[in-house]
C-alpha cells in the first residue's frame, strides 16, 4: 500500500512539472531585449487589463513618419494596482510618454517598461528590472515609478 501511495505522489509530481513548464515559458522575457530601452510619445488606442499580463496598443509615428499601431506586452493587473492604477485610468485617446524593451526579432513592439499618464502619474514595471532580472529587493513600486526614465521633454 505504501508503494502505491509513493508511486501516486511520484506521478503527481511529474505531471505537475510537465503542466507547469508551458506556464514558465509563457512568463519568459527572453523574446525581448531587456538591455535596450526605447522611448516615444504615443496615443493610447486600447488597454487590455488582464491576467497573466495586460496588453496595450499605442499609436506612434512609424519610421516613415506616418501613424502606426504598436502592440506591447505589459505588467500583470496586480502590478498596476499596487501602484494605484485602475482600468479606468487608461483612456483611449490619451497622450502619454512610454519606454519599452524592444522585441529581439525586430518586430515592432515589445514589453512596456514605463509610462507617464497625462495627469503626471507614472507607472514603472516592477515585475522585471534592468537586464530582465526579477526586481525582488530592487525598490518599492512607487520608487520604481519615480525612477522611470522618460523621453527628453517629458515631465
Amino acid at each position: 500500500m505504501k508503494n502505491r501511495i509513493l508511486v501516486g505522489f511520484g506521478w503527481s509530481a511529474i505531471l505537475a512539472t510537465v503542466w507547469a513548464a508551458p506556464a514558465s515559458a509563457h512568463h519568459s522575457f527572453s523574446g525581448y531585449d531587456m538591455e535596450k530601452t526605447m522611448s516615444a510619445s504615443v496615443t493610447l488606442k486600447e488597454f487590455r487589463w488582464g491576467a497573466p499580463h495586460s496588453t496595450v496598443v499605442f499609436v506612434m509615428k512609424g519610421p516613415d513618419g506616418k501613424p502606426m499601431d504598436v502592440t506591447m506586452a505589459s505588467a500583470a493587473p496586480a502590478s498596476f494596482a499596487k501602484q494605484g492604477f485602475k482600468p479606468r485610468d487608461f483612456k483611449v485617446g490619451d497622450k502619454m510618454d512610454i519606454t519599452w524593451h524592444p522585441s529581439k526579432s525586430g518586430a515592432t513592439g515589445g514589453t512596456l517598461a514605463s509610462l507617464k499618464l497625462p495627469d503626471g502619474r507614472k507607472f514603472g514595471d516592477t515585475e522585471f528590472g534592468p537586464g530582465g532580472s526579477r526586481v525582488g529587493g530592487g525598490g518599492a513600486p512607487d520608487q520604481q515609478a519615480q525612477n522611470a526614465q522618460f523621453p527628453e521633454g517629458a515631465k
